[in-house]
Parts: structure tokens; C-alpha cells; sequence
């Protein structure tokens, strides 16, 4: 039913003409980059070179999906409470949401205790940084999702966007953002709220499924995480290095694994192959 409701709303923006524009910069001057299932397109755009999924979605439809329909395993099951007892005793170890490689890397290379978990969805993550000794707040558009987290595993989550605006600027030494961008139909709005909160010295740490890495290159829109319902941008390092230089970050990546090394900078050939993207940025001086 759901991928019925997903097809008849594609049709339909199609049959109302819904522009063409590139979500992030708002140029006109994009082109077909490849097509899926006929009734999709991975557009690009020549002026940032963002990848994006056409038809798009709009602000309202997309948190109306994360309201009521997204699926996605584990990230919007909440387990029973004997099966949650077990993980928190566990703090998620060896299982898919245990992040203690992403805390690890968190720790080696951010500077500070305060941390913006964006997109935290029922706080496992959160609950994982705080444990870690992280003074960490998770926001998530979900609001059941975080009551979850607020009411099962005691870590503090916002849902309403305003009350991320009201947060004083610079409020976070860290924001750490994992597998969210690729969701977002506006993804400027985040780069802006980034830019807000970060402090002078702080890091964000960005985790996307790498568009541009050897199994996106060669499969296309074949590859399951490119562009779907889910996901309505194909992120890769050339697009992300711009939009943060737009708002004044100096970039460096890696790819998966990412094991002990050093980060990459971004442009060096052939060291970012992996299916999963990692971005480090701080302010340019």
C-alpha cells in the first residue's frame, strides 16, 4: 500500500508540473542525470552539482511522511521494553545502532562536551553520547519518536523546530548528524542551522551513503540508498564541500571503514570509495 501511495504521489507531481529547480541553490539550469523505474529522475544541478530526486516533496508533505509513515527497521520500531532494557544494558553493543565507532571518531577529532544530535530519532544515539560523557540534546521532527526517547530512555529530545530556532547561537562544541541530510527536501535549512549553532571552534560531523563512492558509481540509481521515497537527495563529497564553504566551513572527508585512519581531504583520488561518507568541518579562519 505504501509504495502504491508513493506512486500515485509521484505521478501526480508530475501531472502538476512541479518545477524542476534545484532544492539547495534554487537554480533552474539542471538536467537528467539518470532515470528509475520511469516515473523517477536523479536530476543534477550544474550550478552546485546536487544531486536530487524529481518529483520532489515538499517541507509539509515530507514531515507528514516522518509523522505517520517512514519505516525503517530498528530506526522507528521501538523495541519491547524487555528488549530495550536488554540495549540500554548493553548500550547497543553489536547491534545495528550501536554508534560507539562514530563516538570514537566523535571524541578523537571534536573539541568539546556540548553536542546537537540532528535527527536523533528515538535517542539511541543520544543515549550512547551521553553515556560517553557527552552533555548531548537530540531533535527529531518525529514527536512520537522522540516522546519515546523523552519517556523510555530518560535523554532530552526536541521536536518543533522553533525550539531549535530559540536556541542561543553557538550552543554546541559538536553536532553530529547521521544518515538525516539525505532525507531533507530543503537541505539549505539545515546548512543555515548548523552555521547557527555551531560554536567558533566546534565540529560537525556529517554520515550520509556516499553518491559518490565505487558501488553508486557503478550501479546508479540501481543502488538501493541513491534516491527512493526516503531518500530525496544523492549526496556526495563535491556537493557537500561546496554547501559548506558556502556558509564558511573548511571540509575533510573520509569513507567507509574509516578503522584508525586519518581523514582525507577532499579531491585526493581514490580515498573515498566506501557506501558511507563521512564529513569533519570547522570554521575557515
Amino acid at each position: 500500500m505504501a509504495r502504491l501511495q508513493f506512486l500515485y504521489s509521484v505521478v501526480l507531481n508530475r501531472l502538476t508540473n512541479s518545477d524542476r529547480i534545484c532544492p539547495y541553490c534554487e537554480s533552474s539550469d539542471t538536467r537528467l542525470f539518470q532515470r528509475k523505474k520511469i516515473f523517477l529522475e536523479l536530476r543534477c544541478c550544474e550550478q552546485c552539482n546536487l544531486m536530487y530526486r524529481y518529483p520532489k516533496d515538499s517541507s509539509k508533505k515530507n514531515r507528514t511522511f516522518y509523522q505517520k509513515t517512514y519505516r525503517e527497521g530498528m530506526t522507528t520500531d521501538f523495541p519491547e521494553q524487555a528488549e530495550l532494557e536488554r540495549l540500554l544494558e548493553t548500550n547497543f553493543a553489536k547491534t545495528e545502532k550501536d554508534l560507539s565507532v562514530k563516538i570514537n571518531l566523535v571524541q578523537r577529532y571534536g573539541c568539546g562536551p556540548t553536542l546537537l544530535d540532528f535527527g536523533c530519532s528515538w535517542g539511541y544515539g543520544l543515549y550512547q553520547f551521553r553515556r560517553a560523557g557527552f552533555n548531548a540534546l537530540g531533535f527529531e521532527i518525529s514527536e512520537p519518536r522522540a516522546c519515546y526517547g523523552r519517556e523510555k530512555l530518560g535523554v532530552p529530545i526536541i521536536s518543533d523546530p522553533q525550539e531549535l530556532d530559540n536556541l542561543r547561537p553557538a550552543s554546541f562544541d559538536v553536532i553530529f548528524c547521521n544518515h538525516v541530510l539525505e532525507h531533507l527536501p530543503t537541505p539549505r535549512i539545515a546548512f543555515k542551522i548548523f552555521d547557527h549553532l555551531l560554536a567558533a571552534e566546534g565540529t560537525l560531523f556529517v554520515f550520509v551513503p556516499n553518491c559518490g563512492g565505487t558501488n553508486a558509481s557503478r550501479l546508479g540509481v540501481r543502488w538501493g540508498p541513491m534516491i527512493g521515497e526516503k531518500h530525496v537527495l544523492a549526496l556526495n563529497a563535491e556537493f557537500i564541500s561546496k554547501a559548506l564553504q558556502d556558509f564558511n566551513f573548511s571540509p575533510i572527508f573520509s569513507s567507509s571503514p574509516y578503522g584508525n585512519t586519518a581523514l582525507n581531504h577532499v579531491g585526493l583520488e581514490g580515498t573515498l570509495l566506501g557506501d558511507e561518507l563521512m564529513v569533519a568541518a570547522r570554521r575557515k579562519w
